[in-house]
């Protein structure tokens, strides 16, 4: 599950400010003309392929129990990754 957007608009700005006054930037640039200058992702996008790298290399691990969560995000054909937007099912639940 994604962090709410207060906690991560904030670490957005404070990005934004820091590549400004690294870049030198001035006021009328566009923060995603900064970001794609300097190929950095936005937090979003960073927290995003987070999410999505972890959930694809969970099914190749070792651990079982790691291997197991997997078990409950459930695919409805909606989202290509499921595992970031889906809730805990009330039969698939762990105790």
């Amino acid at each position: 599950m994604l962090p709410q957007s207060g906690p991560k608009k904030s670490v957005q700005i404070i990005q934004n400010k820091l590549l400004r006054i690294i870049t030198g930037a001035p006021w009328f640039v566009r923060n995603s003309t900064i970001h794609h200058d300097l190929k950095i992702d936005s937090i979003d996008n960073y927290i995003t392929k987070l999410s999505r790298n972890f959930f694809n290399t969970i099914a190749t691990d070792e651990n079982p129990l790691i291997k197991a969560q997997t078990i409950f995000t459930q695919l409805n054909g909606k989202y290509k990754y499921p595992f970031s937007t889906s809730k805990w099912n009330r039969s698939l639940k762990p105790p």
